[in-house]
């Protein structure tokens, strides 16, 4: 499983969406998790709902494959498009709830705001992810860890993945050019009982 995070990108839809693409897109992302609440998810949101169902949708594709124009053909593609974004995409809570997700034996708490966070999350979580830092972040304290990719003007987006060359858990910063800044491998929770010879 692959999840991506996205810091928030306050009144900048367009970069949200080239976001959005990359990690959908290049890295194959299965949960799309954004960490604010703003306008420019209010426009991007806005921008693919759509009130067709699927089956519409495929209709459409038939149709306008057979005897659409290129503008038609467009804003199909536009509206698949956004449906595959919205399908994959969650918003992280509101302050003070948390969401939790589990990624092999991993366990991610996904916060908003930092000052949220209990000692009690950070004894029970392998990653702490939040979308209040004022830039790219990362830090590692014993088996875990505590990971923002800053605000999307930054230029940077997270992506945890267990489907890693290396084997096991890895968390990447990510540029929005689809460059790998970092990659970091995270620990699973790991024997608690040691056996002496």
């Amino acid at each position: 499983m692959r999840l991506g995070f996205i810091g928030p990108a306050k009144t900048d839809a367009v970069a949200l969406e080239q976001a959005a693409k990359l990690l959908i897109c290049d890295f194959e992302v299965d949960t799309l998790i954004y960490l604010g609440e703003d306008d420019a998810l209010r426009e991007f949101v806005a921008a693919y709902e759509s009130e067709e169902s699927a089956h519409t949708v495929e209709q459409r594709v038939a149709e306008v494959a057979a005897t659409g124009s290129p503008d038609d053909i467009e804003d199909v593609l536009r509206k698949l498009r956004g449906a595959l974004y919205l399908g994959k995409l969650r918003v992280a809570p509101p302050t003070p709830t948390r969401a939790m997700e589990m990624l092999d034996d991993r366990i991610i708490l996904v916060v908003r705001n930092k000052s949220t966070i209990c000692e009690e999350d950070v004894i029970n979580s392998n990653v702490v992810v939040y979308g209040d830092a004022k830039e790219l972040m990362f830090k590692r304290f014993g088996p875990r860890c505590f990971f923002s990719p800053g605000p999307l003007d930054v230029g940077h987006v997270g992506l945890l993945d267990d489907r890693s060359e290396t084997g096991g858990v890895v968390l990447r910063a990510i540029e929005l050019s689809g460059d790998v800044s970092w990659s970091e491998p995270i620990q699973g929770r790991g024997a608690k009982v040691m056996v002496a010879p």
